[in-house]
């Protein structure tokens, strides 16, 4: 794998429970993606200041938190992401595709999500992102 593919399979992963951080870590691990994992909005953000990634995967940020400052962390790490497509991930059934599109997310997957739903959520949207990829 040349370092431009390495660069195109980099994942930021953003997960709280760590016993689903991990399970998703090692299964994209397994499909050929570098997965670096954040528990928090900060270590996310540390994370994007530190390396480009291809794509974020992200939990909503602990639900139990108010609804404004959710929004303001996962808008923080979009803005910190500049232009990297963000898939978020919730257990929050009330929210909508519409909500998070009409605030630049990429994509949006319901949990609990079967892996290969995410891993076909994720391969879609990097294949969007970069047409080059479809080759």
């Amino acid at each position: 794998m040349q370092a431009s593919d390495t660069a195109d399979r980099a994942i930021l992963l953003i997960e709280d429970d760590h016993m689903i951080r991990d399970l998703l870590a090692e299964y994209l691990g397994e499909e050929g993606f570098t997965v670096t994992t954040a528990a928090d909005a900060t270590a996310a953000l540390d994370a994007l200041a530190a390396r480009p990634f291809a794509l974020i995967v992200s939990d909503a940020l602990a639900e139990q938190r108010p609804h404004e400052e959710r929004w303001s962390q996962l808008d923080a790490i979009q803005r910190a992401a500049q232009g990297v497509p963000v898939i978020i991930c919730t257990a929050h059934r009330a929210s909508t595709y519409a909500d998070y599109a009409a605030r630049g997310f990429s994509g949006l997957l319901i949990k609990p999500f079967d892996l290969e739903a995410l891993l076909a959520l994720i391969v879609h949207t990097l294949r969007d992102t970069c047409p080059m990829r479809n080759g």
